[in-house]
This record gives structure tokens, C-alpha cells and sequence, in this order.
């Protein structure tokens, strides 16, 4: 008696478990049906981020067979977007645009949600050139020149970063991995930075590589390195890294989609296929090519380890360099 009733739990339990995963498999190969995918994005619109989910969107919106609509949902340093997002119905209706700040935002401010347990990740988008820039009236010529500048002038060189905390995190990083005494000097956006920059006022600035190529191409500011572990893209191919005078030194930016935890696996797969499809078309190629984006295909799992491996690494920055946000 006891062992058929311990045989009729196990079959109850066997039953569920299969139930479940016909379930899921059937869901998700019916998958997309809703008229609509909505794609948060946590900023205005006209921005890098949302050019790049609107370069996307039509093109996944073929290979799916559905429309994908852009929602713009920017403030609070990009939070109000990511909530909407943690908050959203893990149906596979609606994917959230992230940059790097999606894992250093945790640590710096109070939230609802926890960018490794409240999402699951789906695809790296790109990555992006970050470079160190010096004012065209800065003395120094080259990276040697202005670490050892630095060095024999302590607290007098500024540093400046407006617009991303990753930016931000760069001259910190810059500051903390070089043990240099400089001045972090921080703005409300890239643009008021880079006039200062331009005027003389502050002596370095780390940008991203597209905002940067006009002002190089002006004569207003000088190329001085790259943040990323090789050799930077053309124009700059022969520019040196920063981890040449510090090894280790890497900031590597990116933009990536993620979806509300419990989505199902499948649907993830399928948009990670699709959008690596979309990503090696020639038109994307060539829109990449012109505002210094690199595509490097990887599935959800090796996207999941890059917000695990920047969470970590940006979190241990946060902390040792005390940085803050007013």
C-alpha cells in the first residue's frame, strides 16, 4: 500500500513536470502573436542608444514577423526605464535595452530591482571605443607624457566625464589603477565636458570614439589612448592602450538587450538568433562601421557572464575609489 502510494506521487510528479514542458515548448513555438514587442529604452530619444534600437527594430521586425515598438523611458540616470523593465510580464513581449550602467547603477543607488536575479540576459548588441582625450592647449603630446605629467604635477591635471557613469568610472579607474593624484572633474552631459575640454578649462576627458571623431578631425582636441585591450579602430588604429602604462587597464562599453526573469529560454534564444542574424547583415555592418561599434556574436549564456564579470568589477571600482553620485 505504502509503496503504490509512493508510485503515485512520483507519477503525479513526473506527470506536472512534463505537462510544464509541453507547455513552455508549445508557448514558445507560438511565439511571437501579440501585434506588438515593446522594446524599453531608458533614454531619450535622438540618443546613441535609441539610434542603435532604431536601426534594430525594423530589421527584427521582419525576421519575426511582428512589429517590435520603441518605448522611451528615460530619468533617474536610466533607473526608470530599468524598473519598467524588472517590472514587465516575463511573456516575451517586452525586451529592455541595458548599457553598462544597468550593472554599476546597483551600486550607487537604492532600487527595487537586481539586474542578475530580475532579468535574464539575451544578447550583446555591441561594444564601443572609449578614449582618453587631452585639450588641444594640454602640453603633453602622448600617453607617456601625460602619465608622467600627472605624476610631477599631483592634484593639478582634471580629468573630466559627463553624460555615463561608465565614463565617469573611466577617469576614476584611470586615477585609482595609475595611483595618480588627479582631479575628477564631473558634468551634467558629454557636451558641456567637451567645450571645457575645447576651452582649456579641464586637460583630459574620456569619451566614447564616435563623439569624439569630429572634434579630433577639428584639431579641438588630441587622441592620447584607447580604454579597450587592443589597438583602436580606424581612424586610430595605431593609438595606444592604456593598459601599455597599465597593465590590466580595461573599460570595455557595451549595449545589450535582457528580458524580466522567467521568460522562456526559448524566446530568449530565438531573439538572440535573430538579432545576431540582423547584426552580420551588410547594412548593419555599415551602419557599425560608421559610429565605432564592434558586433561580437555571443549567446545568452556568455552575455550573462559579461554582466556577472562588470557587476564584480565595476562594484570593487565603486567602492575603492569612494565615488558617489550627487
Amino acid at each position: 500500500m505504502i509503496l503504490m502510494r509512493k508510485i503515485t506521487a512520483i507519477l503525479k510528479i513526473l506527470t506536472l513536470t512534463l505537462l510544464s514542458i509541453f507547455s513552455t515548448l508549445s508557448y514558445s513555438q507560438s511565439w511571437p502573436t501579440k501585434q506588438v514587442i515593446k522594446w524599453i529604452v531608458p533614454f531619450p530619444p535622438g540618443g546613441p542608444a535609441d539610434l542603435t534600437a532604431r536601426q534594430i527594430a525594423p530589421l527584427l521586425s521582419e525576421r519575426l514577423g511582428q512589429s517590435v515598438v520603441i518605448d522611451n523611458r528615460p530619468g533617474g540616470n536610466s533607473n526608470i526605464g530599468f524598473e519598467a523593465g524588472s517590472k514587465a510580464a516575463p511573456d516575451g513581449y517586452t525586451m529592455l535595452f541595458v548599457v553598462a550602467g544597468f550593472v554599476t547603477n546597483p551600486h550607487l543607488y537604492k532600487l527595487s530591482w537586481d539586474p542578475l536575479k530580475d532579468f535574464v540576459p539575451v544578447v550583446q548588441l555591441n561594444q564601443l571605443q572609449i578614449m582618453l582625450l587631452a585639450s588641444s592647449r594640454f602640453q603633453p603630446k602622448n600617453l607617456t607624457e601625460v602619465v608622467d605629467h600627472i605624476k610631477n604635477n599631483p592634484g593639478k591635471v582634471k580629468c573630466a566625464w559627463g553624460g555615463s557613469i561608465l565614463l565617469a568610472l573611466g577617469c576614476e579607474n584611470f586615477k585609482v589603477e595609475g595611483k595618480m593624484d588627479l582631479t575628477v572633474v564631473p558634468y551634467k552631459g558629454s557636451a558641456p565636458a567637451m567645450n571645457d575640454l575645447m576651452g582649456g578649462h579641464v586637460d583630459l576627458m574620456i569619451e566614447v570614439m564616435n563623439t569624439a571623431v569630429p572634434q579630433i578631425k577639428a584639431g579641438n582636441v588630441k587622441p592620447i589612448a584607447v580604454l579597450n585591450t587592443t589597438k583602436g579602430r580606424p581612424p586610430f588604429s595605431e593609438l595606444p592602450t592604456l593598459n601599455e602604462v597599465m597593465p590590466g587597464f580595461e573599460m570595455i562599453p557595451w549595449q545589450g538587450i535582457v528580458m524580466p526573469a522567467g521568460t522562456p529560454r526559448e524566446i530568449t534564444d530565438r531573439i538572440n538568433k535573430e538579432i545576431s542574424f540582423v547584426l552580420q547583415s551588410q547594412t548593419m555592418k555599415q551602419k557599425y562601421l560608421e559610429t565605432g561599434l564592434d558586433f561580437f556574436p555571443m549567446s545568452p549564456d556568455q552575455f550573462g557572464l559579461v554582466l556577472q564579470r562588470d557587476h564584480a568589477k565595476y562594484g570593487k571600482l565603486i567602492k575603492s575609489s569612494n565615488f558617489k553620485i550627487d
